[in-house]
């Protein structure tokens, strides 16, 4: 292996490590910022004009249990409770008391439970999935959800949904929740399964006689959602690393928060949807004419014993802003999409949602290799074949294959240095006492002889994108979770054999067969590299530090990654070991180098701009060193 390619390396290696660093260190400043946090004053403080875009608070009103089966409000003991009543919620009054009931829809998809106590979505199984402990998938319920409609009325009061009653009236296809007021007037809210789009949940707010009940200076309403994620996934590192608020402004693209530590963002132009994704499922709104603008919140739960809620990874909160025009009666048509991050699936709502499923930040360029190349592959390989571990060694066998050509460039580049490296190493050991002439040398022994030093570490960069890609393909992607192969109960985590009772710091606390083998197989592969004398002796032992490196960050990686890696070094090795066999003769390979010392050497202006400037240094150094002797 030429000290270029070693080079090359030991870069990536760095780059790696240094990436696991950072995210490291952000998250612990975050855990420090939430803790202090936690002791800071509620964010729903309102103006006296319009709707802030403020966080949703846990309801305060109180209520007792009724049979064990719902709950009643506390009704007022007096007509001066009476009177206070009106005061606070206007022509809502008669809504402020009552019994909270459930109430479900269902299809082949979902079953959702609503309360008419503001009207939400209470509960929701994603069926035909199972948690990783094989229990029915729940993304959520109770007050793991938790919306709020808020508004404002006369006397600059503020009223919000989550407080009051609805009415529930069945249709066919449909659940409506009504809210009366006085004379006529009402709100609705309308749940309904689109039939054209899985998981998809049709929901419209319809305002009647509302430009009576809104002052006229107040021209929104606030949409607000909580949500505690629930952990869903055998590893709660991996679960959490990819779970976020995502969002897509109107006619822009898909941005994201932080998936590491507490986060906050406003944003100041219309959007049209927010999405509380997770490793493998995701809960979004969406609203097609758009939000007027919003702020987006993400709080990581600590892992401590002292944690608030076991079994909670986060919590996002969203609060949206709806534009009131003052109508007699004004309607909202938006949408909820409660379901698996499968691309095709969400491709087919036509919103950029399936972004949701690829790279953000500053690695966002390898998508589009994820996008137009893995994954339309992957998907063909599925329709004829059901064991995903045969398609990862399909998959791996066409992408080594199509990469043939510049693994073939690498293997001549580094059979050349390897047959050079005698005429080199007479060379270093002439021009020892002076490296820039060495330097010189060496630069015209690789013109004369047609040999690029850079040539065997090139095509392997050119390569580095595809690994990357597949670094974040295979831990998002649905179709691998739960799937087994060979000793692997689930290619989507990783693929333990042995569970320790003890931590190892930067390796945890199993062990990941296929890991193991990953770093078995990049250590034979690094052995059976020709060594290129650099005359730096800890160079040589690089390449073999740098697997062990890998070794600790990719134990904890899905088995799909590591099975994936495994296969690309055993491939590697077989494709060098028969292109070496049966493609690359050494001896042909000397023969023309030697015959091209005879041609003449055309020199680029580069080439003699580079000359010229060592034969400056060279002519400096000698002024110096008589300067010296004087």
């Amino acid at each position: 292996m030429d000290r270029n390619t070693v080079i090359g390396m030991v870069l990536i290696g760095i780059l790696l490590v240094l990436f696991s660093m950072y995210n490291m260190r952000e998250a612990e400043k975050r855990q420090k910022l939430l803790r202090e946090q936690q002791a800071a004053d509620s964010l729903n403080n309102l103006p006296t004009t319009e709707p802030d875009v403020a966080f949703l608070d846990t309801p305060a009103q109180p209520s007792v249990p009724v049979n064990g089966v719902g709950a009643v409000t506390a009704l007022p003991d007096s007509a001066a409770a009476l009177e206070k009543q009106k005061q606070d919620f206007g022509p809502f009054y008669r809504a402020a008391n009552g019994f909270e009931q459930a109430d479900t829809l269902e299809n082949d998809q979902l079953r959702i439970v609503f309360t008419n106590k503001g009207a939400r979505v209470k509960s929701v199984e994603v069926k035909h999935y199972m948690t990783h402990d094989s229990l029915p998938l729940i993304l959520f319920d109770g007050d793991e959800h938790l919306s709020n409609l808020q508004f404002f009325i006369n006397n600059n009061r503020v009223i919000h949904t989550r407080d009051l009653f609805f009415q529930p009236i069945h249709e066919k296809d449909a659940l409506v929740f009504r809210l009366e007021a006085e004379e006529g007037r009402y709100l609705e809210q309308r749940y309904a399964f689109n039939p054209q789009k899985k998981y998809v949940v049709d929901y419209t707010v319809r305002m009647v006689g509302f430009d009576r009940i809104i002052p006229p200076n107040a021209k929104y309403l606030n949409l607000h959602i909580k949500r505690t994620i629930r952990q869903l996934e055998k590893s709660r590192d991996s679960e959490n690393r990819y779970t976020s608020v995502f969002y897509k402004y109107k006619d822009d693209d898909v941005s994201s928060l932080s998936a590491s530590g507490n986060t906050e963002e406003s944003l100041s132009t219309s959007f049209t949807w927010v999405s509380f994704k997770q490793q493998f499922f995701n809960h979004t709104v969406i609203f097609p004419e758009g939000f007027s603008k919003g702020t987006l919140r993400s709080e990581t739960i600590s892992n401590a014993p002292a944690a608030p809620v076991n079994g909670h990874l986060k919590t996002m909160e969203a609060s949206m802003v709806l534009p009131f025009h003052g109508n007699a009666e004004q309607a909202y048509a938006m949408s909820y999409y409660f379901g698996p991050n499968h691309y095709q699936t969400l491709k087919k709502l036509n919103i950029d949602l399936e972004e949701i499923v690829m790279v953000t930040g500053f690695m966002s360029w390898v998508s589009v290799i994820t996008k137009w190349i893995i994954i339309p592959v992957f998907n063909f390989l599925e329709r004829y074949i059901s064991n995903y571990g045969v398609i990862i060694f399909i998959l791996t066998l066409l992408i080594k294959i199509v990469l043939y050509p510049l693994s073939y460039k690498s293997f001549k580049s580094m059979a050349m240095m390897k047959v050079l490296q005698p005429e080199l190493n007479a060379l270093r050991e002439k021009y020892k006492d002076d490296q820039q002439k060495f330097a010189t040398e060496q630069w015209k022994l690789f013109q004369s002889t047609g040999v690029s030093p850079l040539g065997g570490c090139i095509p392997q960069l050119l390569q580095l994108p595809i690994l990357i890609a597949m670094y974040y393909f295979f831990p998002t992607s649905i179709e691998l979770r739960q799937e087994k192969f060979l000793w692997a109960n689930d290619l989507s985590t990783y693929d333990s054999i042995l569970n320790l009772p003890f931590t190892i710091p930067f390796y945890g606390d199993h062990v990941s067969l296929f890991t193991l083998l990953m770093t078995i197989t990049s250590i034979i592969y690094a052995v059976t590299q020709p060594q290129m004398n650099t005359g730096q002796p800890g160079m040589k032992y690089i390449p073999y530090i740098f697997p062990i490196m890998l070794l600790g960050i990719f134990n904890s990686m899905p088995a799909a990654l590591t099975y994936y890696y495994f296969l690309t070094n055993l491939l590697s090795y077989l494709q060098q070991w028969a292109t070496k066999k049966f493609l690359i003769n050494e001896e042909e390979l000397h023969r023309k180098m030697q015959e091209n010392k005879k041609k003449p050497i055309k020199k680029s202006k580069w080439q003699m701009r580079l000359e010229e400037l060592a034969r400056q240094q060279r002519e400096m150094q000698n002024q110096k060193q008589k300067q010296k002797r004087k």
